[in-house]
């Protein structure tokens, strides 16, 4: 979230403050496209952080390029794949329940999720004693040239 909060003051500044104006600058040829994106993602984030400090989800997504070596690309396994998958069909309240939902052992399963987790994928989320998978990605593209 800090990210987001530093992301929107930057911004702001590089606009002198008031981005309020750039839908109507866009549509009167005043500014670029670039620009206009610009105030899109700065909207998205300032409705998420309104909404956070509302007592709601932070709910903001961005779309990011994460170019991964072969070694890494070749960490993303069907059975790591699946747990992603399961994931963001179901929040288990632990690897425990993750690992019992897909059948397999909880050791393995943790061991995947510590790799994904290398990777930028999901994080842990300590919860009392338990770890709590969060994935951190809502959807992957891959690109190969």
């Amino acid at each position: 979230m800090g990210e987001v909060r530093h992301r929107v003051a930057d911004l702001e500044a590089k606009y002198g403050g008031n981005m309020d104006d750039i839908p109507d600058r866009f549509a009167e040829g005043q500014i670029d496209r670039e620009a206009f994106e610009d105030y899109v993602d700065w909207m998205g984030m300032v409705h998420a952080l309104r909404a956070y400090s509302e007592g709601e989800d932070f709910d903001y997504f961005t779309e990011d390029i994460l170019e991964l070596s072969k070694d890494e690309i070749s960490k993303l396994t069907p059975r790591r794949l699946e747990l992603m998958d399961q994931i963001s069909r179901h929040r288990a309240d632990s690897i425990n329940e993750l690992a019992t939902t897909i059948n397999r052992d909880v050791k393995n399963v943790y061991n995947d999720l510590k790799t994904l987790e290398s990777l930028g994928f999901v994080r842990l989320v300590k919860e009392g004693r338990r770890l709590v998978p969060d994935l951190l990605v809502k959807e992957i593209t891959f690109l190969t040239w």
